[in-house]
């Protein structure tokens, strides 16, 4: 619905075109086919000339017929007179044609005007170029070379297309980078998100940014405006793996099999705090996957078990003292 060009890369392609165009061998060639063409407003000044001769000829020719006719003749006195009165229509017409190409072509230039275009073009980058220079005399500049300029925006290429037209007719095209929107600056950049992607197969979201800090990455916000001292922290990269679409550690370390907690408690028979025991004395295997919570690899086999407890003395002793029972009861 809304579309809009960004001003200043157009504004300097044109100033450079501008600036490559004037030059002292430019002014040079553009001076001598202005001198051709003034040889050819001259060749026709001097055809129409002529025209203006013959029209003034006929004239007269018609005005002595007129004036010998017999007066007595009327017929012959009427047409006469409208033939003279016709030649003169005609000869009206030819002065007239003649003094409006003449007002047409009467542009000339002298040595001076010369002289002083060849050394305008000498200092015109630097004219063009001071800052004190305002914008109202560029423009009043580029009236006199330029006739127009279409723009035309490419979104899909981010570029836009610039067709310049000459006075003289000449058509030149430019392409110039549009500048990225406020969205596409305040963006992390690609390299980081590949970056990202890649620790997370190893790693939790506070070392990832600590990672990111010691390499000198900054997120896309600070890098936009410059600011050296904003730094990644565990809240940013899960903003940034939550924006970007990444897959989560979480999804990482399931798909090759790791258990949650209370998944591990029910497959080794034990308490969920004792999984969390085991884990720290390095009998499984933790993986963090957000801050402190974390999964559990099992040993593929010989799987650690169950401490005896009080209880399961108490329970060995109790099935002793059945199986003694049964042994007397066999005897006697």
């Amino acid at each position: 619905m809304c579309q809009s060009i960004a001003g200043p890369p157009v504004d300097e392609a044109i100033g450079r075109l501008i600036a490559e165009q004037m030059t002292p061998a430019a002014v040079e060639l553009a001076l001598d086919v202005r001198k051709e063409i003034q040889a050819r407003h001259e060749e026709a000044d001097r055809l129409r000339c002529r025209a203006v001769e013959r029209a003034q000829i006929e004239a007269d020719l018609a005005q002595r017929r007129f004036m010998l006719v017999d007066p007595d003749n009327r017929l012959v006195a009427d047409t006469l007179e409208g033939e003279w009165n016709e030649k003169l229509r005609i000869l009206a017409k030819a002065r007239e044609e003649r003094e409006r190409a003449r007002e047409h072509d009467q542009f000339i230039l002298d040595e001076a005007v010369r002289e002083r275009l060849v050394a305008m073009t000498v200092d015109f980058n630097k004219l063009w170029a001071d800052p004190d220079t305002p914008n109202r005399e560029r423009k009043r500049l580029l009236t006199h070379i330029i006739e127009d300029v279409t723009l035309v925006k490419l979104p899909a290429e981010g570029t836009t297309k610039v067709h310049v037209r000459f006075k003289g007719g000449k058509i030149q095209t430019l392409t110039t980078l549009s500048p990225k929107s406020s969205a596409q600056q305040v963006k992390t950049q690609p390299g980081i998100v590949e970056l990202v992607d890649k620790l997370l197969d190893d790693h939790i979201y506070s070392e990832i940014a600590e990672l990111l800090n010691q390499q000198g990455s900054r997120p896309g916000e600070a890098a936009r405006r410059g600011r050296h001292t904003a730094r990644f922290t565990a809240l940013r990269v899960a903003y940034l793996v939550h924006q970007c679409k990444l897959r989560s550690r979480y999804d990482r370390l399931r798909e090759p099999g790791m258990l949650t907690k209370q998944e591990a408690a029910a497959r080794l028979n034990i308490h969920e705090h004792t999984v969390t025991r085991w884990a720290k004395h390095g009998l499984i295997a933790s993986h963090a996957y957000n801050g402190h919570y974390c999964l559990y690899e099992l040993p593929v086999s010989d799987l650690p078990q169950k401490q005896c407890s009080r209880w399961n003395r108490l329970v060995d002793r109790a099935a002793a003292r059945r199986q003694n029972a049964s042994q007397a009861k066999t005897l006697n």
